[in-house]
């Protein structure tokens, strides 16, 4: 059995925690399975007694991501409590992995925790009596908005959002005013902007589309 350098017996939980650090460090485009062998001192090959092949490895990094945001099962709590509370779980975990959100968008859940965690949505969206094609649009747009409103603060993650917020501001003023009055009319609202408050927002529109708010 191949070990770790560190002597641990290698096993798929240990392969996908290196390969997502790994990722975190070199983003998928930077990864490989030669540098994912040399980075737990194994031989590459003795990567594939663990995983099919390096599309495997990716849907398993997939599971490790939505594994990580806290999602416990509570029987009484409401389809619109554990919708709002699994989205702000797994935006944090995306926010933790900004270079990894690309993968994340671009792949469909294969693996079975994966697809545990999807059937845990799509049964909440039922009990809210959303059922049939309509519960594939909700889930399908559910997680667009997570993953969309992660992707765009990967800037204000490794750029100031001061220095993008006046980005914006110094574009919009030097449009004419008479031409586009909106947009000068809301220069004033950037000095309350909130990335927080803005997700909240767009969920809670998005779920109040979906079905009946709890509030």
């Amino acid at each position: 059995m191949a070990r770790t350098e560190r002597g641990r017996a290698l096993t798929r939980q240990l392969v996908l925690e290196a390969a997502l650090e790994l990722m975190d460090r070199e983003g998928p485009e930077g990864f490989n399975m030669r540098k994912l062998g040399a980075a737990l001192g194994v031989e590459a090959m003795s990567l594939y007694n663990h995983i099919k092949n390096k599309e495997d490895l990716l849907d398993g990094v997939i599971e490790m991501l939505l594994l990580q945001a806290p999602y416990p099962q509570r029987p009484d709590i409401t389809p619109y409590v554990e919708l709002w509370d699994f989205a702000h779980a797994y935006r944090d975990v995306l926010r933790a992995h900004p270079r990894i959100i690309s993968l994340v968008a671009l792949r469909q859940l294969r693996t079975e925790p994966s697809l545990a965690i999807l059937e845990r949505l799509v049964a909440a969206l039922h009990r809210a009596n959303v059922k049939g094609v309509r519960a594939l649009y909700a889930v399908n747009s559910f997680a667009g908005f997570i993953i969309g409103h992660a992707f765009f603060d990967i800037t204000s993650i490794s750029v100031p959002m001061a220095s993008h917020e006046d980005d914006v501001v110094e574009v919009w003023e030097r449009l004419p005013a008479r031409r586009y009055p909106a947009l000068h009319a809301s220069l004033p609202a950037f000095k309350q902007w909130d990335a927080d408050q803005e997700f909240d927002f767009g969920l809670r529109v998005l779920l109040q589309g979906i079905l009946l708010p709890d509030e």
